[in-house]
Formats: structure tokens, C-alpha cells, sequence
């Protein structure tokens, strides 16, 4: 493997994480069935609201950002095109084609994820209507969820193969952000109540 693969790879690597991470902490404080339910008034207290009110907004828009990076088509940037590119230029055209194949179905999803980081995330476009925008390019976060761990068990294996070491890994489907959330409220409860 050549330098440049293994600098792409960690580059797409580290955005995987950061959408994935900004995805769960996102979700895991505002998604139905999730700890808003259960830990709302903690969340509210007066000391803490406005630091969970930045968060999020922010892992929101962030993770519209990382996954817009990922998914970026100019030549210029680490993305999962620029990283297909060179698995096919290192030998590694049946991982490459398998990228392809399992990224497919998530096009027109992707393609809406960069219109709304486009118009709304990363620029304020004047007359763009923010809740018709959302109406016509639904993102839903279970699809985010499908996405993410689709391209993160792709990179799993790209991994795999790179250091030819099945054992340990930087990349893949995980909860950890999801469970370092939830611990993180734990400790925001049991703080407030002693």
C-alpha cells in the first residue's frame, strides 16, 4: 500500500468517526425514545441547558458536515470517491467495487444530506425556506444510522486489509458515542442529586 491510500484512509477514517460520533451524541439527546425522555430535567437545569442547547446544534450541523465530506465529488479532497480511487490504483478493485455497490442505494440520501449542509449548514442561502427544504429532501436519522454503519464496516474491512490485522480496529460500527452520552447524563444526575 502506498502512502497516499493509507493517508486517505485515515483522513475518511477520521470523518467516518466524527459523523458518526456527532450522529450519536445528536440522536442519543434528541431522538424519541432516547435520553430526552428520560433525563429532560437535567438537561433543563438552569446551570446546564444552555450547554446541551449548543450541543445540539452543533453535532447536528457537524455531522451534516462530516457527512458531506465524506461523500464530496471534487478531486481535491480525502472522500470516499478520492479513497475508491486509489484502493483501484493499489490492486484493491473487488473492495472498491464492493464500496460501490453497498454505498448505491444510499445516492439520492447523500445527495439530499449535501443540499441541506449546502444551503442551509455550511452557507445561509437568502429565501431558502429551512422547513420546506426539510419537507422535500426528508432525511430520516434512521437512514443516517444505516449510512454510517454501512460506510464504517466498508472501512473496517479496508482496514483490514491495510494492516492485515483483523484483531484491532480505528473504524467501525460502534455505540460508544451513544454510551459515553448516556454515562455522561449519569453522572449529571447523580451530580444534581447529591
Amino acid at each position: 500500500m502506498n502512502q497516499q491510500l493509507l493517508d486517505a484512509f485515515k483522513a475518511v477514517r477520521d470523518s467516518v468517526n466524527a459523523s458518526m460520533g456527532h450522529y450519536q451524541i445528536w440522536f442519543t439527546l434528541r431522538g424519541k425514545g432516547k435520553a430526552i425522555e428520560e433525563y429532560l430535567g437535567d438537561m433543563n437545569d438552569c446551570r446546564f441547558v444552555d450547554f446541551f442547547f449548543a450541543a445540539n446544534i452543533g453535532h447536528y450541523k457537524l455531522m451534516f458536515i462530516e457527512i458531506a465530506c465524506l461523500f464530496d465529488s471534487g478531486g481535491g479532497s480525502h472522500s470516499v470517491k478520492n479513497l475508491k480511487s486509489l484502493m483501484r490504483s493499489n490492486g484493491l478493485d473487488d473492495l472498491a467495487e464492493k464500496f460501490d455497490k453497498q454505498l448505491k442505494p444510499y445516492d439520492s440520501l447523500v445527495s439530499n444530506i449535501k443540499t441541506v449542509r449546502s444551503k442551509i449548514i455550511a452557507h445561509k442561502d437568502i429565501g431558502v425556506d429551512e422547513e420546506d427544504l426539510y419537507k422535500k429532501h426528508g432525511i430520516k436519522p434512521n437512514e443516517l444510522k444505516e449510512l454510517l454503519g454501512t460506510i464504517a464496516s466498508l472501512m473496517r474491512e479496508l482496514e483490514t486489509v491495510i494492516t492485515g490485522d483483523a484483531s484491532c480496529h480505528s473504524v467501525g460500527p460502534t455505540d460508544r458515542w451513544e454510551n459515553a452520552t448516556y454515562n455522561l447524563l449519569e453522572v449529571l444526575r447523580a451530580g444534581r442529586h447529591s
